[in-house]
């Protein structure tokens, strides 16, 4: 039988010798991925809410929807248009980003209708008499595959309403 002797090395294993900088390396990685938590935090990767406002004679509108988005991010807008005269049948007309390259999952209330204009998404409500508030939440999700500009424009108009346009674009990060 033969028996196998190793030689410990006590210096190496156990004082580390030759090794004096892998501590030095550890926190480094540590605090990288403190600044990029940090940076997160501040919203630079996406989801924070931006609020665009027009206002016309016939309405008050305000569109909230992040500037900065992500894949696989779940994500709201709110669309509020506020009637100062009355509204018939307000349509909201969705920028072609609210469609391609995301999953739209919700629109709260639902529309009286729905159609396409040109690639955009019309969604049409009940008229709106002065004083009156139509506030719409959307739920989308970016495809983990989308990158780069989306049109995240929001256009209102009505039987007799003369039409207002937010544009907006959003960045979509990989």
């Amino acid at each position: 039988m033969t028996s196998s002797t190793t030689e410990f090395d006590q210096g190496r294993v156990r004082d580390l010798d030759g090794r004096a900088w892998h501590p030095w390396t550890r926190r480094a990685l540590i605090a990288l991925m403190t600044l990029f938590v940090v940076i997160g935090l501040t919203g630079a990767f996406g989801q924070v809410q931006h609020t665009r406002t027009a206002s016309t004679a016939a309405a008050l509108v305000k569109v909230r929807t992040p500037e900065t988005l992500r894949g696989g991010l779940y994500w709201p807008t709110e669309i509020r248009i506020d009637a100062h005269q009355r509204i018939t049948a307000p349509t909201i007309v969705l920028g072609s980003g609210f469609i391609r390259g995301m999953q739209l999952n919700t629109v709260e209330p639902a529309p009286a209708s729905e159609s396409s204009r040109g690639g955009r998404v019309a969604l049409t409500y009940p008229t709106l008499e002065p004083g009156d508030a139509l506030v719409v939440h959307l739920q989308l999700q970016v495809n983990p595959t989308t990158v780069g500009e989306q049109d995240l424009g929001v256009r209102i108009d009505g039987a007799d309403l003369p039409p207002i346009a937010l544009p907006q674009t959003a960045t979509v990060l990989p």
